[in-house]
């Protein structure tokens, strides 16, 4: 699963986030129109939601369905997927519903459209109930206008009037809640071409204004430059990842990006016991601990951060601390994650939990008080095992 393409050419472009608005998602309801696939309104929590339920109920296509409905609002590049959704989020004290249909078209030819096959049929957005933004087949109505031209139709609303004065901070703000799929391919590497470009572009940014720059303006970029940033420029933020790194991996003496020649790549390096190793020789486990750690301080204010199976690849050691990193370093983030670790479902209170089930195409969820779950955090986990055991479930 990648919600987050780390390494496109786009995000070596500096992005400045001026001001910080808490913006966060409140609920999702989801259809795949091709295969049945329903998914009932889920419910999320400001701080951390976990996602709990038997392999193959529908916990990653909750995540699936947040990410696709976040980038469809904000990027013209997105395929049109046949999805009915309705998505719930708040910012700047207000509370929107934006709601989307894609259908198979059914003209027999379909002009300048980016996917001939699928066009939006149904939009809506609400603010605290108030519709800013309608059309279906028949009618189109937009806040502030007595008239307006037909829309794209292989295009969202919100995109065609994101420079109206009525959309235009809601898209702003809903640019900030980008997912970040911490769950990455963290064998990609940069192009020593690429990387060069990129070390220019940043030098010349502190020469032109060496006190103005904060890291905030880098959060969106891959790890590997990520690291090298916070190691020329902000040592304060370096030193922060390399003393959590160096409590999991005491032999680790320094973390850098490093050219490989042989390969004209660049890429994380870890120096042990004064040897330096390359990012495809640190193991697996290592080397994800150290993204995880970078990405979740580093992130900026307020993002959203979506997580399929957070155990995955992490030794036990690390399970510990990074589940108290992220549970405790980062308040500011809005976690929704899935685990089917004893260890990672323990750390979280079972007052933060959406428990997942699936009715052959229906994905259902419910809290731990509605499936009979003991308020005892101790015993959350064994008495949901032992009602799935009971049910014949495992």
């Amino acid at each position: 699963m990648v919600f987050f393409s780390i390494y496109n050419n786009s995000l070596y472009m500096l992005k400045v986030v001026k001001e910080v608005q808490k913006v966060k998602v409140r609920w999702i309801e989801f259809e795949n129109l091709r295969t049945g696939l329903k998914i009932e309104r889920v419910n999320f929590f400001d701080d951390i939601t976990l996602l709990v339920g038997l392999s193959g109920v529908g916990k990653t296509q909750i995540l699936n369905a947040i990410e696709y409905s976040l980038k469809l609002a904000v990027n013209k590049n997105i395929r049109l997927q046949p999805y009915f959704v309705t998505l719930g989020f708040e910012t700047q004290g207000k509370t929107y519903e934006w709601s989307y249909k894609i259908e198979e078209s059914q003209a027999e030819i379909v002009i300048e459209v980016k996917d001939a096959n699928y066009i939006f049929t149904y939009e809506k957005l609400s603010e605290n109930g108030t519709v800013l933004l309608y059309r279906d087949n028949n009618n189109i109505s937009v806040t502030g206008y007595e008239k307006v031209p037909t829309p794209k139709k292989d295009e969202s609303l919100l995109l065609q009037y994101s420079q109206d004065a009525s959309i235009k901070s809601i898209i702003i703000e809903l640019s900030k809640l980008y997912p970040i799929e911490i769950d990455m391919d963290v064998r990609g590497a940069i192009d020593k071409e690429s990387f060069n470009m990129f070390k220019a572009k940043v030098n010349e940014s502190f020469k032109k204004n060496k006190e103005g720059n904060s890291f905030e303006q880098f959060s969106h970029l891959p790890v590997p430059l990520k690291i090298y940033i916070a190691k020329k420029y902000f040592p304060d933020i370096y030193a922060k990842i390399f003393d959590s790194i160096k409590e999991l991996f005491m032999e680790i003496n320094d973390i850098d990006i490093t050219e490989d020649p042989r390969r004209e790549l660049s890429m994380v390096s870890v120096e042990v016991y004064g040897k330096t190793l390359m990012q495809h020789e640190i193991s697996n486990g290592m080397l994800k601990t150290i993204y995880y750690i970078v990405e979740l301080i580093t992130m900026s204010d307020n993002s959203l951060v979506l997580i399929d199976e957070f155990e995955n690849g992490l030794g036990v050691n690390c399970i510990d601390i990074l589940a108290e990193l992220l549970l405790n370093e980062r308040t500011d983030l809005q976690f929704i994650i899935t685990s089917h670790h004893p260890k990672i479902i323990n750390q979280v209170s079972n007052s933060k939990w959406r428990i997942i089930e699936r009715d052959i195409n229906v994905v259902k969820n419910s809290d731990a008080e509605e499936y009979g779950i003991s308020h005892s955090q101790h015993d959350a986990y064994f008495n949901l095992i032992n009602r799935w055991e009971y049910e014949g479930k495992i």
